[in-house]
């Protein structure tokens, strides 16, 4: 269908212009474009919803990076643990130098100060990646031991950053926590850690997960897939793109393909579909498709968002660009990273300059105290996930 629906607002889908040569799509003022989903993203790293500020703290850092450190070191102190934790892992994956002295002060009980050390042991976790990929391994190895803590999500945490530090040396202690790990979720973390340290044979295992029969399993195992950069990792995505496929998952693998370099143009189309018309995209889907019938129209939508994204296409800025201030956090988020993620693709001219009339600079306060390290709640037992959905 291409970018018909977008030019056509007459309700007609895709299928009722068939035959009929696709007009071009509506120009987009790049300009106004990049402003408002920069201006978006900050204003979600506020939202009231802790999971909706965390994935846009993860967006700011893969799309501005250093530019905005002040916001991951704002929300080290976050009520959420969802947000402290993102906050550590962009601090960590862009080696933000100025944040080292508050997460030294967050990892360690200090008598003269009133802070106590982080009570989560999930965002624990991220600070220890962060002090080691900002030099300091002086506590790295208390890692090990919460790789066979009570809690699933502390185990999958210690893997995945134990597979992002990089040291061969960790295979070992990971492949002996997998031996006797229940957790399905847990298993694919340690095993995409133990393949992005080297271990070949992890990548097969992955590969066993992206055709198993649970979506959920199958959407964590796809992104650990094209993760490995393993030579059978190209392959094995492609597959997961054919019809039989859910329309998550061929999404999901559209949009790691194009990450890694292969962009397929005819699932370009389709993840632009995917992304205009999630609910018929689906009932599509489940006609063809050989697993059970799947209804997250939200899911689609955001998946779809972030998939165009690293295709670098300027033709899916039109259908974008309508999602940015409507529905869910999580999809506005995801539409905002990938419209600066295109828009930077096509180099640093195409990036507007920022100038004191834009609504909100790096240096504005990005969010509002959500309370001190001391008044942080430890009932707050939210699901951590990596990466925003790990794509």
């Amino acid at each position: 269908m291409g970018l018909v629906g977008a030019l056509f607002l007459t309700g007609c889908e895709m299928g009722q212009w068939m035959g009929f040569s696709k007009p071009a799509a509506p120009v987009v003022d790049r300009n106004k474009a990049y402003v408002d989903a920069r201006t978006a993203l900050f204003q979600l790293a506020q939202d009231k919803d802790p999971a909706t500020r965390a994935n846009a703290i993860e967006a700011l850092s893969t799309t501005l990076g250093t530019d905005v450190g002040e916001v991951y070191q704002q929300g080290l102190s976050d009520q959420s643990p969802l947000v402290r934790f993102a906050s550590a892992m962009a601090i960590g994956d862009l080696k933000y130098e100025p944040a080292k002295p508050t997460i030294q002060r967050m990892v360690k009980d200090r008598e003269d100060e009133p802070v106590k050390a982080e009570p989560d042991k999930r965002v624990f976790c991220a600070l220890l990646y962060a002090l080691h990929e900002l030099g300091d391994d002086s506590i790295t190895g208390q890692l090990a031991p919460l790789l066979y803590d009570s809690e699933p999500e502390v185990r999958s945490q210690a893997a995945m950053a134990m597979g992002k530090m990089g040291d061969p040396s960790a295979i070992s202690p990971l492949k002996s926590m997998l031996v006797n790990e229940q957790n399905e979720a847990a298993k694919i973390q340690v095993t995409e850690s133990l393949a992005v340290l080297g271990d070949s044979r992890s990548a097969e295992v992955i590969e066993a997960y992206t055709k198993g029969y649970f979506l959920d399993l199958r959407l964590a195992a796809i992104p650990a897939m094209a993760n490995t950069r393993s030579p059978r990792a190209q392959r094995v995505l492609k597959e997961l793109t054919v019809a039989r496929e859910p329309a998550r998952v061929r999404v999901m693998a559209a949009g790691q393909m194009a990450k890694m370099g292969y962009a397929d143009p005819d699932m370009f189309e389709f993840c632009v579909e995917a992304l205009q018309y999630p609910e018929s995209t689906l009932k599509k889907s489940a006609k063809s498709s050989r697993r059970a019938a799947d209804s997250d129209a939200g899911s689609l939508r955001q998946l779809a968002a972030l998939a165009v994204g690293w295709y670098g296409n300027e033709e899916a800025l039109s259908a974008l660009q309508p999602l940015l201030r409507a529905g869910q956090g999580p999809v506005r988020v995801a539409v905002a990273t990938s419209t600066l993620r295109i828009i930077d693709r096509h180099g640093p001219s195409a990036r507007p300059a920022m100038t004191p009339e834009a609504p909100l600079s790096p240096a504005d306060p990005i969010i509002a105290p959500a309370g001190s390290a001391t008044s942080r709640p430890s009932v707050e037992k939210p699901k951590i996930r990596t990466a925003g959905g790990k794509d």
